[in-house]
């Protein structure tokens, strides 16, 4: 409908409808503005435009409004609705104001629609603009071809590439360096097979710091690359987006797969780590004699065994190639520097004997006492200060100061008809620890008069009657005897070493040492000078023939099932032990140590008799029996032939060399329950010595060599042995010559251990017959076999 345009009717009257009021003077105006209408009403408008003026039109009732109000809107002026002013007397019509001009309606969008009043039918329509609704059509073209790029995007960028990479590993992908991407997975695990397959026929060297330390053989643990399990990892499937991203973006570089004998790796690696570590050495201030003496700390060295697994397997996978070994540096408590200051409070302890006193009570602890029982030492946090056990040094001298009646006793046991007896204890008196230890350290400090008044207090047992019973101690678990010949000055120490081990009692979880409940050997406290076997030659010391001791209760506790924690092989074996199973001891170190890890107490007695020393162990059994299996010797040297010429020679009938491995069998109920890991030990032969000087020769397997200071020049023989070599021995003794303690021997390692010998003189001229080696000097590790050269000279 097109726009009509503006109304031609005059706007309606809006006080038709209301009555006017006689007093109000513009309703006479008004009406006569009603009245001069041509219609005569409000409505003749629209009769004029309808054309039918005989119509009466009914004139609505005018309500009137009350007095005041007006029936105008808020706003308007009653001026506005004035008659028109009447012509002037001069008869010229009114000037009329211009008109209006024609209307124009707002520009809108959208399209005219007519709204006609459904209450009002007379009214006159109106035209409505409704907007235009949106063009969809657009955008919907515009969606469209947005997901038609995507799709074909998608179909060239993703789907064409993974439906070619279907079935096969994704580009890029690589194993240890050869590349299998856009192989199928046969033709990668052929590859594979083809590039790793011959590893396992190449040794893999082991180096420390660019120096060979061993290698490992892969077939003999095992070690193979997993071609299968490798190739698997490359996925073959139909790829992801991610992965067709990453063949298109990168590289992938895969594991290769290892497959070992886990625990014959770990046995290999343990072996290279006896040769690598060594433990850690404290500073520390002991007494040679009475004489203080500063042992220097050294650095220990630990393999990183896991680490050493890793590059085993490592340098495997990229062979021909060698495996780089790491070690972690374990530092002393203390430098050398914090000693020096503690040297003159070691020689004022032991300048003279110590007078303790109790009333009319006397005892006397001599310099030597204290000597062995004081150590200058760092402690935790790595202070220096000395330690002194009290209760060892005036053990023997407490029942003098107190007296035998009011000293305290521990419960103990005592064996009867082959069973242990509890012995009960006692509380009693005892000297006061604290004031003693205080008193001393004084007069280590400050010197005077070296007489310390003791104090008693009242001293608990230090094991209760209910604690002794408590562990379970009551039937003998196991025994072993050692024999010797009859009279020599060292059954006189085997002696005394074991009255100082009979009746110890091991609580649960307690650990034994033997150099620390014998003690130093010294003869204010019974000890003799004696020979013995050290490293592989025959020297007299003082308390020479406490070995064997350490043998018999080393077997001892091997029977019996216990934890071995140090012990040490001589080199050279000795006929009266059984192979594979000695323990060569001297004082501070080697040491015999071994821990109780039941969950009972063990006594311990020991029993020398001129010619046999037994130790036995009491408890309760785990096991109903612990064997050892003993194979057969393999490996077998022949010993070389020397000739000495002097008096001090001892003419020896030798004995080969060999290796042997022992195993430890556990059996209950009838059956094996339990075997230890083998152990693998081997012996240095043992030279046969001729002595130009007619000597009878000795049985004793312990007199065979020639003493260490022997003046004599050995004529070397034609070894029997094929190659006429002999195994050197790793010589680490530290620049100050001190007693070394080799790496601790485990159930899984045990070594060849000794002590520092004088180096024997050859004043001689050697004459050497064959390209054999000659005899060396000892070392601290008891390996005492150098090298010779063959033209005479050692």
């Amino acid at each position: 409908m097109r726009n009509a345009g503006a109304s031609i009717d005059p706007p309606p009257d809006p006080f038709s409808a209301v009555r006017p009021d006689k007093s109000d003077p513009s309703s006479g105006s008004s009406s006569s503005s009603a009245s001069s209408s041509p219609s005569g009403s409000s409505s003749g408008g629209r009769r004029g435009r309808s054309g039918d003026d005989k119509e009466p039109v009914s004139q609505p009732t005018r309500k009137k409004l009350p007095r005041g109000v007006s029936p105008l809107p808020p706003g308007v002026s009653p001026e506005a609705f004035a008659p028109t002013p009447p012509s002037s007397s001069s008869g010229k019509p009114p000037t009329l104001p211009p008109p209006a001009p024609p209307a124009e309606p707002w520009p809108m969008t959208g399209s005219p629609r007519v709204r006609w009043s459904m209450d009002d039918p007379a009214a006159q329509p109106s035209i409505v603009m409704v907007p235009d609704p949106p063009r969809r059509r657009s955008r919907l073209r515009r969606m469209f071809i947005l997901v038609g790029g995507l799709a074909i995007l998608f179909m060239f960028g993703y789907c064409i590439p993974a439906t070619y990479m279907w079935g096969k590993v994704l580009p890029g992908t690589h194993v240890a360096g050869i590349a299998i991407g856009g192989m199928t997975q046969t033709e990668a695990l052929d590859l594979v097979h083809a590039r790793f397959d011959v590893n396992d026929q190449r040794d893999v060297p082991l180096l420390l710091g660019g120096r060979p330390v061993g290698k490992i053989t892969p077939s003999e643990i095992g070690l193979a690359v997993d071609a299968q399990a490798t190739v698997a990892d490359a996925e073959t499937g139909f790829p992801s987006p991610a992965d067709v991203w990453r063949a298109f973006t990168g590289e992938r570089e895969l594991p290769l797969r290892v497959t070992s004998n886990q625990v014959k790796l770990a046995q290999e690696i343990r072996k290279v780590a006896q040769v690598i570590d060594r433990p850690v050495r404290e500073g520390r201030i002991v007494y040679d004699g009475v004489t203080p003496r500063l042992i220097p700390p050294r650095e220990g060295l630990a393999l990183d065994r896991r680490g050493a697994e890793e590059a085993v397997k490592a340098a495997f996978a990229s062979a021909p190639s060698s495996a780089a070994l790491t070690v972690t540096t374990i530092l002393p408590k203390a430098r050398e520097d914090a000693f020096a200051p503690f040297m003159d409070d070691a020689r004022r302890a032991v300048a003279a004997p110590i007078l303790l006193t109790n009333g009319g009570r006397r005892a006397t602890l001599t310099p030597a006492a204290v000597a062995e029982n004081l150590v200058f030492a760092p402690g935790e946090q790595g202070d220096v200060g000395p330690r002194f056990d009290t209760h060892r040094a005036i053990g023997d001298l407490e029942a003098g100061l107190v007296g035998v009646a009011e000293a305290a006793r521990p419960a103990g046991f005592v064996i009867e008809e082959d069973a242990p007896r509890l012995v009960p204890a006692r509380t009693g008196k005892g000297v006061d620890v604290a004031k003693f230890d205080t008193a001393l350290a004084r007069l280590m400090d400050q010197g005077g008069r070296r007489v310390i008044p003791v104090s008693l207090a009242l001293t608990p047992p230090t094991l209760t009657d209910e604690q002794a019973l408590g562990l379970g101690v009551k039937e003998k678990v196991s025994t072993f005897t050692t024999t010797f010949r009859c009279c020599a000055a060292r059954v006189t120490n085997i002696q005394r070493a074991a009255r100082l081990v009979d009746g110890r009692v091991v609580k649960p979880g307690e650990t034994f040492s033997l150099n620390e409940v014998v003690g130093r050997p010294q003869s204010s406290r019974g000890f003799v000078t004696a020979q013995a076997v050290q490293g592989d030659r025959l020297v007299t010391i003082m308390g020479g023939g406490i070995s064997q001791l350490a043998t018999t209760m080393y077997n001892a506790t091997y029977l019996a099932g216990l934890e071995d924690v140090e012990h040490s092989q001589h080199v050279i074996h000795i006929p009266r032990y059984p192979p594979g199973r000695d323990a060569a001891v001297f004082y501070p170190e080697p040491d015999l140590r071994w821990r109780n890890d039941t969950q009972y107490g063990i006594l311990v007695t020991a029993e020398a008799t001129g010619m046999s020393v037994t130790v036995t162990l009491w408890s309760t059994k785990v096991y109903d029996k612990i064997e050892a299996e003993t194979s057969a010797k393999t490996a077998i040297t022949q010993p070389q032939t020397f000739t000495y010429d002097g008096g001090d020679c001892v003419p020896t009938e030798g004995a080969p060399g060999f290796t042997v491995t022992v195993t430890r069998v556990f059996s209950k109920d009838g059956a094996v329950v339990r075997r230890d890991e083998p152990q693998t030990l081997t012996y240095d032969p043992q030279a046969r010595v001729n002595c130009t000087t007619a000597r009878s020769p000795t049985s004793d397997p312990e007199l065979r060599r020639p003493p260490a200071g022997n003046d004599s020049t050995p004529t070397v023989t034609p070894s029997p042995s094929p190659t006429g070599q002999k195994r050197l021995k790793k010589n680490n003794n530290d620049k100050n010559n001190e007693p070394v303690k080799n790496p601790k021997a485990t159930p899984n390692n045990t070594k060849n251990v000794g002590n520092p010998t004088p180096k024997p003189k050859a004043t001689k001229t050697l004459t050497p017959n064959g390209n054999g080696n000659g005899n060396g000097n000892g070392n601290g590790n008891g390996n005492g076999n150098g090298n010779g050269n063959g033209n005479g000279k050692k």
